[in-house]
């Protein structure tokens, strides 16, 4: 990641990410998250209702983007 995306990108975010991307690759991450998803974000130092939060956020933001990406395009055509 570059220093410009670190600055743009909260800390938490970015932790979120990294532990998001171990559950991919670490069968016992998954367990304990398809268990109880938030102990298992508690006992990873996250507050369950933050993570929702910051992830409602995003995918706001993403959807803010694509659709004026889809206006730009639209006005082309």
């Amino acid at each position: 990641m570059s220093t410009s995306e670190s600055k743009t990108i909260p800390e938490t975010l970015t932790k979120l990410v990294e532990l998001y991307e171990r559950l991919e690759r670490e069968p016992d991450l998954e367990k304990d998250f398809l268990e109880d998803k938030n102990k298992f974000l508690i006992d990873h130092g996250f507050k369950p209702e933050e993570v929702d939060a910051m992830l409602n956020e995003l995918q706001k933001n993403r959807l803010k983007e694509l659709s004026s990406v889809l206006k730009d395009y639209n006005k082309k055509l």
